[in-house]
């Protein structure tokens, strides 16, 4: 038995009052769930197992099989405030489509999880909270933490690009203050990086 947290990335009724879950563990990469039960409801059973909450669970990890019975499932924080804003909501639901389609069963991705929570953080944040990233300083933190946790990244060009790059990293890591550059270059670096997924043929 294992235990670990897990961020709900996707979620569907399966058989008799249970559901199929897909999210991203900063232990065991991607990891899918059958979660029995889970979709009774009652005054006295919260429904934990949603879209974008941050659970405690427990799986046997002993099967061939990567679809994992869940033992135990407790919320440690929900992201509910996203759904106030549809764009987010979208936004949300992009980052989660690209992680379970290619964050790999089994490998560890403590970064790229870090950098998953910082972003729905940021984006449960009002409007007017200072210095609240931007939903394209969201793609970018996203795809630059995945890239460099898994190797993907290439060598930086010069010292300052390699310091740019890895305080974008620690941002998303440490949920810190971006670095600072022009408006118009969060753009510019964000199509920079869907094109070294694509080139690394990663699925969008």
């Amino acid at each position: 038995m294992v235990s670990t947290q897990l961020i709900v990335l996707s979620k569907q009724p399966y058989k008799e009052n249970a559901l199929l879950l897909g999210g991203l563990s900063p232990d065991y990469g991607r990891v899918s769930l059958v979660a029995n039960g889970a979709q009774k409801l009652s005054a006295k059973d919260f429904p934990a197992a949603d879209l974008f909450r941050e659970l405690e669970v427990e799986f046997d990890d002993s099967g061939n099989s990567d679809l994992h019975t869940a033992k135990k499932l407790e919320l440690i924080f929900n992201f509910d405030r996203i759904a106030l804003k549809p764009q987010h909501f979208k936004l949300a639901g992009r980052i989660g489509g690209f992680l379970l389609k290619n964050a790999v069963p089994g490998v560890p991705q403590p970064f790229t999880y870090d950098a998953l929570r910082s972003i729905l953080t940021q984006l449960c944040l009002d409007d007017d909270v200072q210095g609240r990233w931007t939903m394209e300083q969201c793609s970018v933190v996203l795809k630059i933490t995945y890239l460099y946790e898994n190797g993907l990244l290439p060598e930086a060009a010069s010292p300052e690009q390699s310091d740019f790059l890895e305080q974008l990293v620690a941002a998303g890591i440490e949920d810190s203050p971006l670095p600072e550059c022009r408006p118009d270059y969060w753009k510019t670096l964000n199509g920079w990086l869907s094109s070294l997924l694509d080139y690394h043929k990663l699925a969008r």
